[in-house]
């Protein structure tokens, strides 16, 4: 699916019906109070409507209090955490810490972040926060066809809303996005600039010339036109600007051919947990 009539305000719709902003701004490894309230602020008034944290990242405070300041309201703004499943007891009680600290009564978006721990029961539960409101979409985070066929579909038959895995120009996971496609996964990209380690690719660099953009806002646009939510993450006011003005340009056949070209499987975050599949 190649997408080219895109703007800020773009939505896919996720199978449970709800509707889910494609351009979203993270807060990953954004752990200072004052930078992480700052860099919301900025976003939100840059025109993102969709902001994407998690539990272990222990900012959502800082969310929360950017959120509660922006003259954004909050019905306008899709909000994103995750629970890493290490305690499925835990669920609800630390979905409730999450909301106290978003300062909301629900959630747009609750993830199971890594595929650990129980991670099937904390499914179940997830399912039952849904059907309470306390969150409005559920899914997971960094599956693979392996862990959906082995362990998830032998016990589910209702697919997640979404499968949030790293996902750029140079890790393109063709084969798992076809899967998720064909299953009704909206798949969610994070780290979408690949860590900004590969901004000196000759060809991107080439081609991000020749549409007068940048390498990351080529990055953006592509995953985009591939109808792909994307999470850019920046601590600083020009890039976070800079990675929301890609709806003023768009990436030919020609162009989307030469950067498929460029997939090489690299992962740039390099982390995963013991017993990963």
């Amino acid at each position: 699916m190649i997408m080219s009539d895109l703007n800020p305000n773009t939505t896919l719709t996720l199978n449970d019906g709800n509707l889910i902003p494609q351009i979203g701004f993270g807060v990953f490894e954004i752990t200072d109070k004052n930078l992480c309230e700052k860099s919301v602020k900025v976003a939100l008034d840059e025109g993102y409507r969709h902001i994407d944290t998690a539990i272990v990242y222990n900012n959502e405070e800082f969310v929360g209090n950017a959120i509660k300041n922006s003259s954004v309201d909050r019905s306008e703004i899709f909000i994103t955490t995750k629970y890493f499943p290490d305690n499925v007891d835990k669920a609800r009680k630390e979905l409730q810490i999450s909301l106290d600290k978003l300062k909301t009564d629900y959630i747009d978006l609750f993830l199971v972040h890594w595929p650990v721990g129980d991670y099937l029961k904390t499914w179940e539960s997830f399912q039952d926060l849904q059907k309470e409101g306390l969150c409005k979409s559920i899914g997971v985070s960094n599956f693979t066809i392996k862990r959906f066929e082995k362990d998830f579909f032998a016990k589910f038959n209702r697919s997640p809303a979404v499968n949030q895995i790293e996902l750029h120009l140079f890790n393109q996971e063709r084969e798992l996005g076809e899967y998720c496609s064909n299953k009704g996964i909206i798949l969610e990209a994070y780290s979408p600039l690949a860590r900004a380690q590969k901004f000196s690719n000759h060809i991107l660099k080439s081609i991000a010339k020749s549409v007068e953009k940048s390498p990351a806002q080529v990055m953006i646009r592509y995953l985009l036109q591939k109808g792909i939510v994307v999470i850019p993450k920046s601590k600083k006011p020009k890039r976070i600007k800079e990675n929301i003005q890609v709806f003023d340009f768009n990436l030919d056949d020609e162009i989307i051919k030469r950067l498929d070209a460029l997939n090489e499987g690299y992962i740039s975050l390099g982390w995963t947990p013991p017993d990963f599949y």
